[in-house]
């Protein structure tokens, strides 16, 4: 199954929450904490709102709309008036009417405690060690003029963070908002903006009139001499071009007429010689290729050639007929063959006379396109000439009227402007004046609180999903199943090996039949019995892709239940690097499979290794000296006769390799079993690792008959179903009423 199409199941997000429980728990409680110790210790903030309703147009009495209105209508201006409102001059003149400088809520008398007076020195140190870089590029003045205007900028600063514009939709209404720490000033402090804001649009608007007044009157004496200069311009052409009535519209009309027919003509002109040029430049372009001149439109339209190809046709299927009966040198052949080369010749003449008629037609039309421009030409400058006059007569004309006109207009704008100075109205004013708050904005404690229940959650479970996403290991059956795409043979949980009462404490089938682990032991068993559909395995190769992943307890253990089961087992250590199954039996490794392998007496030899162990149906070969070459002896074909030898006298082989990344050992192996199980060390080893050794393997054609979980941690709540053995199961097959984790051993896995 790919990841990519891997089903959501809801269970596997309640196992990761519940296995990082304590990550969420962490997250969530310092969360809401921060959360709880801010609401109750946060400084209480007010807000005062005044409305303000701007209207759509000046009330004036008179229309001067041009000189001192403004198109109120459109989004821009109700935009420029709130950014008027937020602009730094408005909020300098409310500072300095009510004196907020000195005001308590903008310079706050420090806090003497030992966490404040650190602070306190900290900005007294920073700003010193400013004042006195920038106190060598400063005199005196200039240094207590900058100390002020950076003082002001951010108080200022400070008092326009404090307004927020709230304009209501779908209407001409706006609310200033202020927020403070004392509810009174925040209440005059709004109410305080909007009356110089409202002072300083009628200030902006009178000012604007009475600048208008000194401009129109400038302007009135400029326009009266601009329209004496434009009339007595237009006087002049007149008399010096003999003009003594307006030019007549119909011999611009007729002009535009020729010069429009022309200019169609040329057009045309222009089309049919493009067409010829192209039908005779085509034409000489395939007479380079005369096999190609039958494709040209006006040869295959030609009656003549038409007849000549019918003929040629006939004479073909004639000599056809002939050839039957005669050969190629005979006279009918060669009287036929010459009918045939006259034709062609024919043929050839006429195709030339076709490409000479087409030369002709586009030399007619090139001269037709030629003689349509020059008239054309000729026409555009007649009418030019006649144009010159009616043109600067026009230009003349118009500038005297334009003149006329502005005139006027100024003459009629200042009468309005005069009329409108003393007036003082506006188009702004206060619906709703500010009111004392009686209940903070901030902190909103059941809103925080409630915010930090649910951020706290979320962030806390994100986190969780993180560090699960970044955990890249196998860990469940269901990443064997998804990742690795091979059968889930089972799972081998936690199980103490240094306990000191037992010789042999790996051995866990042995000692603790009746244990979890034992019965782990088994159910791999029996899936690897059944993991084939036509007969059960009998050489079982054990590895795993890295090392200490637990293939030697793996192995051993499994060697055991088989052989407890009845069958004649024997397990092969062939990890002749790392040998270990000697250590598990407690003994010696003197000779064994590398003497096999390295010996002519192959049967006396191998008999001569095999160790009887304690353990009824099972036997041990261990690994024997090291070779200096194990990759090359364990690819002998000697091995192959070993397990033909060996299946003489067993029911089952187990052979304990090496990692399958570490070495080639395992994947030289893997061609004398009859499958592969591979051990993977639950929640350590990951993904890659796996899959790249698991490639190796597919890589030889090896069958692979599943892969085991080792070392499952049965506390962990991702693996909640071994819960179950434990609450019925104990170590000794003991009913338990409560979950045990056992303790994971500091040894390192074969």
């Amino acid at each position: 199954m790919n990841t990519d199409e891997q089903q959501i199941d809801i269970r596997n997000y309640l196992q990761v929450m519940m296995k990082r429980r304590w990550t969420i728990i962490s997250v969530f409680t310092i969360i809401f904490v921060s959360v709880f110790i801010y609401t109750l210790t946060a400084t209480p903030i007010y807000q005062s709102t005044v409305r303000l309703v701007i209207e759509k147009e000046n009330p004036n009495v008179v229309s001067i709309k041009e000189v001192m209105s403004v198109d109120a209508s459109t989004t821009d201006y109700y935009i420029t008036q709130y950014k008027i409102i937020e602009s730094r001059t408005i909020a300098r003149e409310v500072i300095k009417r009510l004196n907020l400088k000195d005001s308590e809520e903008f310079n706050p008398k420090p806090k003497k405690n030992f966490l404040s007076n650190i602070k306190q020195s900290i900005k007294d140190i920073k700003k010193s060690i400013q004042d006195s870089v920038l106190s060598i590029f400063r005199t005196g003045n200039q240094e207590n003029l900058a100390n002020i205007e950076e003082s002001d900028a951010q108080l200022v600063s400070a008092f326009l963070s404090r307004i927020n514009v709230s304009p209501i939709r779908n209407s001409r209404l706006v609310d200033l908002n202020f927020i403070a720490r004392d509810p009174r000033l925040a209440a005059l402090t709004v109410n305080t903006l909007a009356n110089v804001y409202i002072e300083k649009k009628l200030e902006t608007k009178l000012k604007a009139v009475k600048n208008a007044v000194l401009w129109l009157h400038e302007r009135v004496d400029e326009e009266r001499k601009k329209v004496e200069k434009a009339e007595r311009k237009l006087l002049e052409y007149k008399e010096k071009k003999g003009i003594f009535t307006d030019f007549s519209s119909d011999v611009e009309k007729i002009t535009a007429q020729k010069l429009a027919k022309l200019n169609a003509q040329v057009i045309d002109a222009e089309a049919h010689r493009v067409e010829a040029e192209t039908r005779y430049k085509q034409a000489l372009a395939l007479k380079k290729n005369p096999d190609m001149l039958d494709s040209i439109p006006e040869v295959l339209r030609n009656d003549l050639i038409r007849e000549i190809k019918q003929m040629e046709v006939n004479l073909y299927k004639r000599i056809s007929e002939l050839s039957k009966k005669y050969g190629k040198n005979h006279p009918k052949m060669i009287a036929v063959q010459s009918e045939i080369d006259s034709l062609n010749d024919r043929k050839h003449k006429e195709i030339q006379r076709v490409i000479n008629s087409l030369r002709n037609e586009y030399q007619v039309a090139l001269a037709k396109e030629k003689t349509l421009l020059q008239a054309l030409s000729k026409q555009k400058k007649e009418s030019m000439e006649l144009n010159q006059k009616s043109i600067q007569y026009g230009v003349l004309q118009r500038e005297a009227e334009s003149a006329r006109h502005m005139y006027e207009l100024l003459i009629k704008r200042f009468k309005e402007t005069s009329l409108t100075e003393d007036m003082k109205t506006g188009n702004v004013r206060i619906v709703d004046p500010a009111e004392t708050p009686k209940f903070p904005i901030r902190p909103r404690k059941k809103l925080n609180l409630f915010l930090g229940i649910i951020f706290g959650l979320f962030i806390g479970i994100a986190v969780a999903f993180t560090f699960e996403f970044l955990d890249n290991t196998l860990k469940n059956p269901e990443d064997i199943r998804n990742y690795l795409n091979i059968p889930y043979l089972g799972p081998v949980p936690t199980f103490d090996i240094e306990r000191e009462d037992i010789d042999n404490p790996e051995l866990i089938t042995q000692y603790s039949p009746k244990s979890t682990a034992s019965e782990s032991y088994r159910g791999i068993r029996t899936s690897l019995l059944f993991s084939s559909a036509d007969k059960p395995p009998k050489i079982i190769l054990v590895t795993s892709a890295g090392p200490s992943e637990g293939k030697t307890l793996t192995s051993t253990n499994l060697a055991i239940t088989m052989a407890q089961a009845g069958s004649r087992v024997v397990i092969v250590d062939c990890d002749m690097r790392k040998p270990k199954v000697h250590k598990m039996f407690g003994i010696g490794r003197d000779k064994g499979m590398s003497s096999v392998l390295v010996s002519n007496e192959l049967e006396n030899v191998l008999q001569d290794v095999i160790i009887h162990s304690d353990i009824p149906n099972l036997d041990v070969i261990p690994c024997g000296p090291i070779p200096p070459n194990p990759s090359e002896i364990i690819g002998s074909q000697k091995m192959n006769r070993i397990m033909e030898k060996l299946l003489e006298q067993y029911d089952r082989v187990i052979l304990d390799s090496p990692p399958i990344t570490a070495v080639t050992d395992s994947t030289i192996l893997a061609k004398f079993v009859d499958g592969v199980m591979l051990v993977v060390h639950a929640g350590v080893t990951p993904r890659q690792v796996v899959k790249t050794g698991l490639e190796q393997l597919q890589g030889v054609d090896a069958s692979i008959l599943g892969a085991v979980l080792n070392d499952v941690d049965t506390g962990k709540e991702s693996y909640y179903y071994y819960q179950y053995y434990y609450y019925y199961y104990g170590e000794d097959g003991e009913k338990k009423h409560r979950n045990r984790r056992k303790k994971r051993s500091s040894k390192r896995y074969g």
